[in-house]
């Protein structure tokens, strides 16, 4: 993609520079190694008339000049190098590539040098002739080894490539000349992206935003007074539920660089003024393209400091109570001694996709994905047709992995650059390891049903320090939670002057990789109100505290310490299966288990209390294995 990055994008300079450009100098005269061969002496003289030519800055002449040499003598090579030379300087990759193609053609094969097949391979590789190109690399001893992978790669990757089931959205979002790093809300409701009238260096950028509405887009606007101003404002990233966004400015702001990254959250409709990340994550160099987690804890980014692997390299830095922390360089396999840029990273906070001309891939920066285990996965390139022989940068992926969406150049009938935001099916179900999905709905108060801005801890159950922390906002209620495939989830909910709500949610099958809707209703703390701790699982049949069970009790452990003044019972529950003095007994051990924890962890045993109360007091019917499942619980009731 051309001419459409200023400096808040791309580190000072246009992506046309960063495109691999193999302008070859070259009046090469291979007479001298042919000199057995006989060429017709009248393409001769014409070759040298378009020497001279060149060396006047004829150009226009000197290739019809060339060109009737070739007419005169096909075999003569000195032709089509020159015009090879030529067609380079003017950017005509394909007419360059042909020509060298056919100079090669022609002059014998043991004449041939390695620095010959060696320009053959990387103009052929640059204008996507990949078939060409990668004969002429397999001709040298010792090729490229980067070129050779990308040659190879490209190839095969072509072969079995299908068409892109692709659109481009409609006029209410590509309403400008220039519209490009589109993201998106997790429920894909509302786009953000960056927008210029025109590809002049002049042209102001700013971040706008359209929302869909019953499945149509409404015109996009300028998000926020507060956010945009007359000089540049670009390269933004939204968390999942649309609430904080993270921007890049190189000018008019406060900073620490060339160019800086702000965050801004919002409130209702409202944007907060954007505040500067501070010197711990902005440095004196170009720092921008930022990429947040699902829950805006988590920010990933291009920059050019020192302490990297290459020129443009990605880092990341977490949010904490403290502040964002120092930036880590994501180092190798990712980072490259080349650039890597326009970091994404999917609400499933397991796959991230980003730009690199450091790997192997089809010509310029490539698409590519590394998946996060214990570290990052060898990046894998995204292939034809995601990929192509130019730029291919910032992708969004939707959680689902259906849907992509993009920016793609569109010069056709235009005197300057166009481009338009395309969204695209993805052609393969492999794209991500894991899918998700959300729920979404409202925070309510149970008894007055005013929103509130209550507090989200999500964890995964099968490994704790996988948290996930949101809030709901604060005038509307309205939340989001990203589910991943193949977690157990336990959600605790808070807000100061109620009683906790807890959730679970299991993301194991397909069942729950579709949006839900779930309003939550908070209790205010009075006595009397309780809660189910959903998240408290023991040993079948056994009053053992199953080790997933510790995030909750962690959880509730702090709800308590935070209300000093309040006194707990701890209930204990069964269905009816089994005799009653042994539901009783059960239960009882049950709830002990739990009081007990707390106790040891610091819980004032004043303040609590246990009873089992075995099947006397059910909650739903225990007529099927559900139902049954319900009535085992474990229930906090607030005493005084």
């Amino acid at each position: 993609m051309e001419d459409i990055f200023t400096d808040s994008q791309v580190h000072g300079y246009s992506m046309s520079y960063l495109k691999k450009q193999i302008v070859f100098i070259v009046l090469i005269f291979v007479s001298g190694l042919l000199v057995a061969q006989d060429y017709s002496k009248r393409a001769i003289k014409l070759t040298k008339k378009a020497d001279e030519l060149i060396r006047e800055r004829s150009f226009i002449e000197a290739v019809e000049m060339l060109k009737k040499a070739i007419d005169v003598d096909v075999n003569y090579p000195q032709p089509y190098l020159k015009l090879s030379t030529i067609y380079n300087l003017y950017q005509k990759k394909d007419s360059a590539a042909a020509y060298y193609n056919r100079a090669l053609a022609v002059i014998p094969k043991e004449k041939i040098s390695e620095k010959m097949w060696q320009n053959a391979a990387g103009m052929n590789f640059s204008c996507g002739n990949y078939a060409e190109g990668l004969a002429a690399a397999e001709q040298q001893s010792n090729p490229d080894s980067l070129l050779l992978l990308s040659l190879r790669f490209a190839v095969t990757s072509m072969a079995k490539a299908t068409e892109l089931d692709q659109e481009i959205l409609p006029k209410e979002i590509n309403a400008f000349d220039m519209q490009y790093f589109p993201v998106l809300t997790v429920d894909e409701s509302k786009i953000i992206y960056t927008k210029r009238n025109s590809n002049s260096p002049s042209s102001d950028e700013d971040i706008f935003i359209s929302t869909r509405i019953n499945g149509e887009w409404i015109p996009s606007q300028s998000i926020s007074r507060a956010i945009n101003t007359p000089l540049n404002e670009g390269a933004c990233t939204i968390s999942a539920d649309g609430r904080t966004l993270i921007f890049t400015a190189c000018e008019g702001r406060k900073s620490y660089g060339s160019c800086d990254l702000y965050i801004s959250y919002r409130n209702g409709n409202n944007w907060t003024t954007p505040e500067n990340l501070g010197e711990t994550v902005n440095s004196k160099y170009w720092d921008s393209q930022p990429a947040l987690s699902a829950d805006g804890r988590t920010l990933f980014f291009s920059s050019n400091r020192p302490g990297g692997e290459g020129k443009r390299d990605l880092w990341v830095t977490s949010r904490t109570t403290d502040g964002w922390s120092e930036p880590t360089n994501l180092g190798k396999p990712v980072n490259t001694p080349k650039d890597e840029t326009t970091p994404f990273i999917h609400v499933n906070g397991q796959s991230l996709f980003y730009s690199s001309d450091g790997h192997y891939g089809l010509g310029g920066l490539d698409l590519f994905v590394t998946q996060k285990a214990k570290h990052w996965s060898e990046p894998r390139n995204l292939g034809y047709p995601i990929n192509t022989m130019n730029d291919e940068i910032s992708l969004f992926i939707n959680a689902l992995g259906t849907n992509g969406y993009y920016a793609s150049e569109n010069d056709a009938g235009r005197s300057s650059t166009h481009t338009d935001i395309i969204r695209f099916k993805i052609p393969t179900d492999t794209l991500l390891t894991n899918r998700a999905s959300y729920v979404t709905g409202r925070v309510l108060d149970r008894e007055t049903e005013e929103p509130l801005g209550a507090v989200f801890k999500m964890t995964n159950l099968e490994e704790e320090s996988d948290s996930y922390v949101v809030s709901a906002d604060s005038l509307t209620g309205k939340y989001f939670l990203v589910l991943t495939e193949g977690n157990q989830y336990g959600v605790f909910v808070e807000k100061k002057n109620y009683l906790f709500e807890d959730l679970t949610f299991t993301a194991t099958d397909n069942s729950i990789l579709h949006p839900d809707t779930i309003d939550i209703y908070l209790d205010p703390i009075k006595p009397g109100a309780t809660v189910v701790l959903e998240n408290i699982f023991f040993e079948i049949d056994s009053y053992k505290l199953d080790a997933k069970s510790k995030a909750e009790l962690s959880d509730l452990m702090d709800f308590m310490t935070r209300n000093p003044n309040l006194e707990f019972l701890i209930e204990g529950h069964t269905d009816n299966t089994g005799t009653e003095a042994y539901n009783n007994d059960l239960s009882e051990k049950r709830a002990f288990e739990v009081y007990d924890y707390l106790v040891n962890a610091g819980i004032d045993k004043a303040r609590i209390a246990y009873k089992g109360y075995g099947s006397q007091k059910p909650i739903a019917s225990n007529d099927t294995e559900s139902s049954r499942e319900r009535n085992r619980r474990i229930n906090v009731t607030i005493i005084r």
